[in-house]
């Protein structure tokens, strides 16, 4: 098609609310006609088309294209006639008479309408340019030389999702996204990636630091548990969030921010402010051991009786007290209070201390030594 001519390449012949079939120009040589020295990919799924509706124009994305007869034969006998060139488009919103890019449509096209290819204007007026307050994506495939920019708020203060099929580009788009932000005139922004599959730490040199759950002195990843409210430590360690586990832990945590706040020099805070939630260090091993000591102890009597410890245990090497078996026949010693209460929180706390696959979440405070979330804070910048 030769630049002087008109950029008319089809007509509407059905619309079924917004989608709509369009019949190619018979004149026009292929589905991909040069404009102004720009090659316009009108045959190609997820190009854009134009249907101007007076100073309103509807923009709509190609969907599906094809070659056959447009209605279908009266009887299945009949075979239809070749050669009809078609595409299907969604009507995706329209340009008003000032240029401004709208979703959505408020009139639709009519039969025998025609059809353009999209201008690089129309283009500009669907993808706004770039700003001091938008981030780049990258550019137009149907036209290299529009560019394709986010409004950076968007993504930060409201929820996002970057969705599509196996090998699209979501981690190509997510990284460009990062790449942005963090080369751009972006210098407050902070930003957390939590990649399972190690696949952003190479688009970012240079501007990021990366912290592993297997890394080594500086390059580990540190996440204090302490910092978590006792509910959600107890739900991701044990999976458990039952009334009478919860609460029993949460006594115990609460007794053991108390004890390691009674040494530590470096905090002043008074014992009846400190919950269950207060981000106040404190030894998981003592809250296991005594979470397990009250689930297997046994008695020497059931109301006052004094526990048949036999051996003590020891918190830090995480060995269990030992008890004096009870007798199934009634005879002393009993079951405690809060025999087998609690079980299998203390089993799966024990599993998950002796796990080092958890040593990134699980590392011990030291009360003795300066607060510990300076270090681990430093670390992660």
């Amino acid at each position: 098609m030769a630049e002087t001519e008109p950029t008319c390449i089809g007509r509407v012949r059905h619309v079924l609310g917004a989608t709509v079939t369009v019949e190619l120009d018979a004149g026009l040589a292929g589905v991909s006609p040069i404009w102004h020295g720009r090659l316009v990919p009108v045959g190609q799924v997820g190009s854009l088309v134009r249907i101007s509706q007076g100073p309103v124009h509807l923009l709509a994305s190609v969907v599906l294209v094809g070659i056959s007869e447009l209605a279908q034969p009266p009887l299945p006998t009949q075979t239809p006639t070749q050669g009809h060139r078609w595409i299907q488009v969604q009507l995706l919103g329209e340009v008003d008479a000032l240029g401004s890019f709208h979703r959505g449509v408020t009139t639709y096209p009519g039969l025998d309408d025609a059809v353009h290819f999209t201008t690089r204007d129309d283009l500009v007026a669907v993808y706004p340019p770039t700003g001091v307050d938008r981030v780049d994506v990258g550019t137009l495939s149907a036209d290299p030389g529009v560019a394709v920019t986010l409004d950076a708020g968007r993504p930060v203060t409201r929820h996002a999702a970057v969705v599509g099929s196996t090998g699209s580009g979501k981690t190509s788009a997510v990284a460009r996204l990062l790449q942005s932000f963090s080369t751009g005139d972006w210098d407050s922004a902070n930003i957390v990636v939590i990649d399972p599959h190690g696949e952003y730490s190479t688009a970012l040199p240079g501007t990021s630091a990366t912290r592993s759950v297997r890394g080594t002195g500086h390059d580990l990843l540190r996440v204090p548990y302490w910092a978590l409210p006792a509910h959600e430590l107890l739900h991701v360690l044990c999976g458990i969030e039952t009334k009478t586990i919860t609460d029993k832990f949460a006594e115990l945590v609460v007794e053991e921010r108390r004890r390691f706040a009674s040494v530590a020099d470096w905090l002043e805070i008074d014992d009846d402010s400190i919950t269950a939630e207060t981000p106040i260090p404190y030894d998981l091993r003592l809250v296991w051991h005594a979470l397990d000591h009250a689930n297997r102890a046994t008695v020497t009597q059931k109301v006052g009786g004094t526990v048949c410890e036999t051996a003590p245990g020891n918190p830090t090497t995480l060995t269990p007290a030992q008890f004096t078996p009870y007798s199934p026949g009634g005879a002393t010693p009993h079951q405690g209070p809060t025999f087998r209460h609690y079980t299998p929180a203390p089993e799966r706390l024990r599993l998950r201390l002796t796990n080092p696959e958890f040593g990134f979440l699980l590392e011990i405070p030291d009360p003795t030594k300066p607060d510990p979330l300076v270090g681990i804070i430093t670390d992660c910048c």
